[in-house]
């Protein structure tokens, strides 16, 4: 069953991923590739990703540690918490990116315009960060008590038992949350492009203008190499960082005072999307609804809705046999993470090259979905897989089960919590794909995020509006479908 798993796996990789782009490096590799390489701008961007990566990890890094310590007490709305903190991941960029430019932009609630620069974009980085660092931190955290307390015993003051006991059994989670904050934040698309303009343009952004304005394949193919070279060494790494095996832990007490400052904490992180609800006006969408300007509201809708449906169905299936196949094989592991290496505008890019006779249909437009969507939803799958005894489903076959009805009767029921939080990541990431959408676009396949880039490209202050109603909107959407699928798995201490 594995290798069956696997083959379908690989199939789908060499088909939709390893092939299209092949297309691009075989058209850019040549003339001007090396003089693309030898290009100082080229290199300045990369250096920019680079620091724009590293920095990010260790701004969020530096505000998760102290919150992963807090979050291992006891303490009224504690759950509300650890779900709120994982509401930015999921949102789509053009959401978080219109959410910072209402409060910190030309016409922002705070008067303060910081558009354009560094700063907006590594607070952006640590908002849309700072969740995914802390479901790989506390787990870690909560579990630390008791050799604490062990070292304490023992005479240790608690700062010494942090230094010497506490901090080294952290290192694995702090570098695995460091080193995926990095692979995010070194390949962002949409809020570097939205929020930062030409003077911040990531790899990732460049990318998108040499071959969506220039078709300049030597310069992108330059460009994604450095890309994918960089984020394959970040990806070998993150592998080898495993977490200590460590005790269960206990939560300690705490009183009302704990929600009191946390909830401060949490007002402050979500800012931005209060400020999007607060500029955002109702009567927009009424006016976005039958739009003859832009792409109207109700298609956008629908087309979002439709997409997101259809590539669910092709992406479940994919996770799945990808963490089956992946829970024995580490080559395998490392090749399905490829989707998450790679530029989704290169993606889309390489179908128009790759399947000329396909340009503008539908499947292409899943497949990209899909192909990014489903690493996560083996992500969250494949622990649980590894972490189920052997002997469970060697005693059904024993009872006469086939590897398959094992797999379905046996397996599944026991990993059905992480499959569907799996699946709420996999569609809050399809729902707000930007980057493959923008190249493989048709007027008629307009999502929601790209009727809220159309009307930011236009100026004026009715485009604005309906710009932020429609963030409101999509902002909505997606908290609600990722709250009805996750509910209840945020129990991560």
């Amino acid at each position: 069953m594995a290798r069956l798993a696997g083959l379908l796996v690989l199939s789908f990789l060499g088909l939709a991923l390893f092939y299209p782009l092949s297309r691009i490096l075989v058209l850019g590799v040549g003339e001007g590739f090396a003089k693309a390489l030898a290009n100082p701008y080229y290199w300045e961007r990369y250096l920019w990703s680079l620091e724009y990566g590293l920095l990010s990890a260790l701004l969020t890094l530096s505000l998760t540690l102290p919150l992963a310590f807090l979050f291992r007490r006891r303490f009224p709305l504690r759950e509300a918490f650890l779900a709120l903190s994982t509401l930015p991941f999921v949102l789509p960029t053009p959401v978080v990116a219109l959410g910072f430019m209402a409060l910190l932009g030309p016409r922002g609630v705070l008067g303060v315009d910081l558009y354009g620069t560094r700063a907006l974009l590594f607070l952006a980085a640590v908002f849309y960060n700072l969740g995914l660092a802390l479901r790989i931190l506390l787990p870690v955290a909560v579990r630390l008590e008791g050799p604490m307390r062990a070292a304490r015993v023992l005479g240790a003051t608690p700062f010494r038992a942090f230094l010497r006991v506490g901090l080294p059994l952290l290192l694995p989670a702090l570098a695995s949350a460091g080193l995926l904050v990095f692979l995010y934040a070194f390949s962002a698309f949409g809020v570097p492009l939205l929020l930062g303009g030409p003077r911040y343009a990531t790899l990732e952004v460049e990318v998108y203008t040499l071959l969506a304005y220039r078709l300049a394949f030597p310069e992108a193919s330059a460009l994604m190499l450095l890309e994918i070279l960089t984020l394959g060494l970040a990806v070998l790494l993150y592998l080898r960082f495993r977490p200590y095996p460590l005790p269960p832990g206990e939560l300690l007490p705490a009183s009302w005072a704990w929600t009191a400052g946390l909830a401060a904490f949490f007002l402050l992180l979500f800012a931005p999307l209060g400020a999007l609800f607060l500029q955002a006006d109702p009567r927009a969408l009424a006016s976005a609804w039958a739009s003859e300007d832009f792409t109207p509201l109700s298609l956008a809708l629908g087309n979002s809705l439709r997409f997101t449906l259809l590539a669910l169905l092709l992406a479940l299936p994919l996770g799945v046999a990808y963490a089956v196949a992946a829970r024995g094989s580490r080559l395998l592991d490392l090749l399905g993470l490829f989707p998450l290496l790679v530029s989704p505008v290169a993606v889309g890019l390489g179908y128009l090259l790759a399947y000329p006779a396909w340009r503008g249909s539908l499947p292409l437009l899943l497949a990209a979905y899909a192909l990014l969507a489903y690493p996560l939803l083996a992500r969250a799958l494949l622990p649980a897989l590894r972490s189920l005894p052997p002997s469970f489903l060697q005693a059904a076959r024993v009872l006469g089960a086939t590897p398959l009805r094992a797999f379905l009767r046996v397996e599944i029921p026991l990993v059905f919590p992480a499959l569907q939080s799996g699946f709420a990541l996999a569609l809050a990431a399809i729902l707000g794909e930007f980057g493959a959408t923008l190249v493989l676009w048709r007027p008629e396949w307009t999502t929601l995020t790209l009727a809220i880039y159309e009307r930011l490209g236009r100026p004026g202050e009715a485009p604005f509006k309906e710009a932020l109603a429609l963030a409101a909107l999509l902002a909505l959407l997606s908290g609600l479908l990722f709250y009805l699928l996750d509910r209840g798995r945020g129990r991560w201490g």
